[in-house]
């Protein structure tokens, strides 16, 4: 049960493990809700490293199925009765559903108990077999973004109540960790070489491609030019190959996954997401907080993020010339670069925090709480 004075909430882990920005954005709302008159659970499908980071926050872990939805089995049931024993058991009065799976389990099993399922929508896609259902569970939506929330555009009073919150961060684990020279040294860097970096999965839609192609027509007038590319994926081998070329060889650096993101990011000077759309993008207000100037797309969240020309710059998607414009502008006036980057930390200290995205979240449980507690009890 909660602990006295608290109200239970039971977040719902799509995955186990963290798959990209969902996993720890819902992590960063776990660590805030801490600090509120809200005593957090989390319920994963299993064993994994979402879990482990709960555990590690002293925030209870509950290991409950989900099975996959797209092809109904007999094990769909019983996850469903698992599911409602489970809040009962921790008497959550909201179970938030972190992906379409977790809010499938959580709109079935709540409806026999006096709680309120909250579907989090990070994805911009929208999933016609599946959208209408999750509609009709939830009690309310939370989108990542105005982007986001035009998925719901088919159901205007579901869209109309739809609360926008965009995902936080705690600021203060993005300072400067020291050690610049070092780490720039390890990745095979001097100090006088101008690093753009992208943290990213590897996979064809971020359109890594672009990137590179921006970063071989900006070698000749800018040598020192290189490129990071932070993480791995099913594209690695085919951009690997492209940078083999003679226009880009010695000029791109493949770290593979790495684990310590925040000191990469201060050994960069520019920080570039090319892909075309994203739900929010919640590596933009991390290289934000690490004080770097963002080139990103005009579209999905990071549009919403970013003041185009004040904290950060926005380029047409699918564009290699674009790109390679925004970033030689960057990269001859270190000027720019330090406004840009200081005023993208500010901006993210004012908007992205996680004390500020937790009390949105909290205010939207107690204003839905209130509405239920407003309806009579048959019409419930």
């Amino acid at each position: 049960m909660a602990a006295a004075g608290k109200h239970a909430v039971l977040l719902v882990s799509n995955h186990a493990d963290i798959i990209g920005g969902g996993e720890i954005s819902l992590l960063t709302l776990v660590q805030g809700l801490r600090a509120t008159r809200w005593r957090p659970h989390l319920a994963v499908p299993g064993p994994g490293e979402v879990a482990r980071r709960c555990r590690a926050l002293d925030v209870p872990v509950h290991e409950t199925p989900l099975p996959p939805i797209r092809r109904p089995g007999p094990g769909m049931l019983a996850a469903a009765r698992s599911m409602r024993r489970l809040i009962a058991r921790t008497g959550a009065r909201v179970v938030h559903a972190n992906g379409s799976r977790a809010m499938f389990y959580a709109g079935l099993a709540r409806r026999s108990q006096h709680c309120l399922a909250i579907w989090h929508l990070r994805i911009l896609e929208p999933d016609p077999p599946l959208d209408p259902l999750l509609v009709r569970l939830a009690d309310g939506v939370i989108a990542i973004s105005e982007a986001v929330r035009e998925r719901l555009r088919r159901w205007p009073r579901v869209h109309q109540a739809c609360r926008v919150i965009p995902n936080g961060l705690d600021l203060h684990a993005f300072a400067d960790p020291g050690g610049r020279s070092k780490t720039r040294t390890a990745l095979g860097l001097n100090d006088d070489q101008l690093v753009v970096m992208c943290v990213s999965r590897l996979i064809d839609f971020k359109r890594h491609d672009l990137l590179l192609e921006a970063i071989a027509a900006l070698r000749p007038a800018h040598p020192t030019l290189r490129c990071v590319l932070v993480g791995d994926g099913p594209a690695a081998a085919t951009l690997q190959d492209r940078a083999a070329r003679p226009d880009l060889r010695d000029a791109v650096i493949f770290t593979g996954h790495r684990d310590d993101v925040v000191g990469l990011l201060h050994a960069a000077d520019v920080f570039v997401l090319p892909s075309p759309a994203e739900g929010f993008g919640r590596v933009v207000i991390e290289a934000m907080a690490a004080g770097l100037p963002v080139v990103a797309s005009r579209s999905g969240g990071p549009a919403e993020i970013i003041a185009d020309g004040d904290t950060g710059m926005l380029v047409e998607p699918h564009s290699a010339a674009a790109l390679q414009h925004a970033i030689a502008g960057l990269a001859g006036d270190a000027a720019a670069r330090a406004r840009i980057g200081g005023a993208a930390r500010q901006a993210v200290a004012d908007t992205y925090t996680i004390a500020a995205h937790t009390r949105r979240v909290v205010a939207f449980y107690e204003e839905l709480l209130a509405r239920a507690d407003r309806r009579p009890a048959r019409a419930r």
